[in-house]
């Protein structure tokens, strides 16, 4: 899984940005203003689509495609190409005429696609509803939608119920586990995560009162920055104990971490849905439980960042229409559950992260329960700028360095950074 540290962008490619509609499947809507209202146009022989390179996805896109084939009686092309390579390569194959009707995309991408017309705008009127709050925000920029989302992805707990019978419900009890299980002569631990990288360690940046970038109605001031107000550097500050008392190395990465947790070594960890295939595999599915994280002394559950998986229409279709019915379509949720079941990735539809098949599943439930209690990775380019400085004041803090000074230097050189952006 990709801790989405930004992508760098080609030049911008240049062009007018046609405004057009998705398509409502059970009322037929004007599209792109080439078809009078309650018509639609004639079907394409083909529709073009870009998906990720990943064998259990490309399964279950086929799947889906070819009952929109069946239903449309229109062709679908399948072409696969790792989705970060598909974000690069439509800025060329699209004015090529080589590129899709449609591709795949992250989220935290729509800002750089927006500002250089590699997106096309969406019009979702109700269906719009039927996704998560969060998601659609985070495919929105500049009060534009941008995408259909698909895929809702955060972290979590998972844990070994042979060591740990119940899930940490507040902090103080996920570090009376540290404190309780951790003897690093035997290299054995409590809890471990990546408290030195920022994706993992938002939520106790943000918990006690930190944020990225202040939001406004319109998205967001990436002037005003919260990684070193009073509420971050609290939150810093706890983390900073965690290494002090031995709970977790200050130097930590996800093979270390996951490869203690595989070897049985690991009470609970902070990760990802990605981590269920190996690490039941190694202590068994029958020992491995999920959960959400941990109130903290707020009352609140520590939020995370949220990350989406979405298609996105090419500006350069000529077939706008009927790819946003094929959008809408593969979202559905008959078929956002068959993506589910094969693919193993949650929806970013409110009630089918409610249905039991989700809610109910003791690997799943507790990252479905906290991408409800989570906020959407920031969109905008600006984003790009914040890893690596906070990272590297995570890391110094971890050493034994003072919280408040680190994080402050580094929020000065965010703020440099993105002054600098663009010259």
């Amino acid at each position: 899984m990709s801790k989405k540290y930004g992508f760098l962008f080609m030049s911008a490619v240049l062009m007018t940005t046609l405004a057009a509609c998705a398509p409502d499947r059970d009322e037929e809507t004007e599209a792109g203003g080439e078809v009078s209202e309650g018509e639609e146009p004639d079907k394409p022989d083909s529709l073009h689509v870009w998906v990720n390179e990943e064998d259990d996805q490309i399964a279950a896109v086929q799947t889906i495609v070819e009952r929109y084939e069946e239903e449309t009686g229109i062709e679908v092309q399948l072409t696969s190409m790792d989705m970060f390579d598909q974000v690069e390569n439509i800025a060329l194959d699209g004015p090529a005429g080589s590129g899709p009707d449609i591709y795949f995309a992250p989220h935290d991408h729509t800002g750089n696609l927006a500002v250089q017309n590699l997106a096309e705008p969406l019009e979702l009127g109700e269906y719009e509803d039927r996704f998560t709050e969060e998601s659609i925000q985070g495919m929105t920029y500049d009060g534009e939608v941008y995408g259909v989302p698909l895929v809702s992805e955060t972290y979590g707990l998972l844990y070994n119920t042979e060591l740990v019978p119940e899930a940490p419900t507040t902090i103080d009890e996920l570090e009376a586990i540290a404190e309780e299980l951790t003897d690093t002569s035997q290299d054995e631990f409590g809890f471990l995560m990546e408290h030195n990288n920022m994706y993992f360690a938002y939520p106790f940046l943000t918990g006690f009162g930190g944020y990225i970038f202040a939001e406004t109605d319109g998205g967001y001031d990436t002037s005003d920055i919260g990684l070193a107000n009073e509420g971050a550097i609290e939150g810093v500050e706890r983390m900073q104990t965690w290494s002090e008392n031995g709970w977790i190395p200050p130097s930590i990465d996800p093979e270390i971490q996951d490869g203690l947790f595989t070897d049985g070594n690991v009470g609970v960890s902070l990760t990802g849905p990605w981590n269920i295939p190996s690490y039941s595999s190694a202590i068994g599915e029958e020992n491995l439980r999920s959960a959400p994280l941990p109130e903290l002394p707020n009352g609140e559950v520590a939020p995370s960042l949220i990350g989406f998986k979405s298609w996105i229409l090419s500006p350069f279709s000529e077939e706008k229409y009927w790819a946003q019915d094929l959008m809408i379509f593969m979202t559905e949720d008959e078929n956002n559950m068959e993506y589910y079941r094969v693919a193993g990735e949650m929806p970013a539809v409110t009630h089918l992260l409610e249905d039991p098949e989700i809610a109910d599943d003791e690997l799943m439930q507790g990252f479905a329960e906290q991408i409800l209690n989570g906020s959407p990775m920031p969109n905008v380019p600006e984003m790009n700028q914040v890893w690596e400085p906070i990272g590297d004041a995570l890391q110094f803090s971890a050493q034994g360095e003072d919280p408040e000074e680190v994080l402050e230097e580094a929020v000065d050189l965010i703020h440099e950074n993105i002054a600098t952006m663009g010259n």
